[in-house]
């Protein structure tokens, strides 16, 4: 558990539409960024439960949709009140979850453009992509999808150019910057160079994801044979 007590830069507070509000932290992707999103998220959704719908948080954002009847600038008004407060920032310090993936090519089906990128043999993605902690900043693009931060910049490796129209469930995957893990079969045109054999998502527990934001995770390579012991394995 760590505790911060601080008064930090107020966010810029704007209308995103006339039911939606926008709060937008410093620009950048970093994990003391992340700590404030992270926080204020909590606090939004337990402080305004009955004048919020949803929200969604990203690297440096949160989106807040309002619940009917409720004033945008009403609520911009409160919320900068809330930010004009001192908070005791509390971030919960989460144990590290390991993931296995199997890097063989029957999975892997863009290691080789991963490879020809980064100038990389196989064998050096496999340890640079296992040997790093990762940080869950936060979930979309598809239910339960995780955006994972902390990638070593060696592995950085552009988008395909023309996204495929399914990538099977427990596919691990570097778009850009980032790795992720796509939870459930959908289209995606980020380059698959594994698959985890464990189920990452559950329809039955849609409101409360495996993986969360916030989430620690690293990744630990595993044999084929390995793969169909534990394959469709709930986490």
């Amino acid at each position: 558990m760590k505790y911060k007590k601080e008064k930090i830069q107020s966010p810029s507070i704007t209308p995103a539409s006339d039911r939606s509000i926008m709060l937008r932290f410093e620009d950048g992707i970093s994990e003391y960024i992340h700590e404030h999103v992270y926080y204020f998220h909590s606090l939004l959704v337990k402080k305004f439960k009955k004048k919020i719908a949803n929200t969604s948080p990203a690297y440096n954002s949160i989106l807040i949709r309002l619940a009917d009847g409720v004033s945008v600038w009403r609520m911009i008004a409160k919320l900068k009140q809330l930010f004009e407060e001192e908070h005791e920032i509390y971030i919960e310090q989460k144990q590290t979850v390991k993931i296995p993936v199997c890097y063989d090519k029957e999975f892997a089906l863009d290691i080789d453009r991963v490879s020809k990128h980064t100038k990389l043999s196989t064998d050096e993605i496999i340890h640079l992509h296992t040997k790093r902690k990762y940080l869950v900043y936060f979930l979309g693009f598809s239910p339960g999808f995780p955006y994972i931060g902390g990638m070593d910049q060696k592995l950085e490796t552009p988008r395909l150019n023309s996204p495929r129209i399914e990538v099977m469930q427990g596919s691990v995957a570097i778009g850009g910057k980032q790795t992720g893990i796509y939870p459930i079969t959908s289209p995606g045109g980020w380059n698959i160079i594994g698959r985890t054999p464990l189920i990452l998502f559950d329809w039955n527990k849609i409101s409360n994801p495996i993986l969360q934001m916030g989430a620690r995770i690293q990744f630990y390579a595993i044999s084929h044979k390995e793969f169909s012991q534990h394959q469709g394995t709930l986490f």
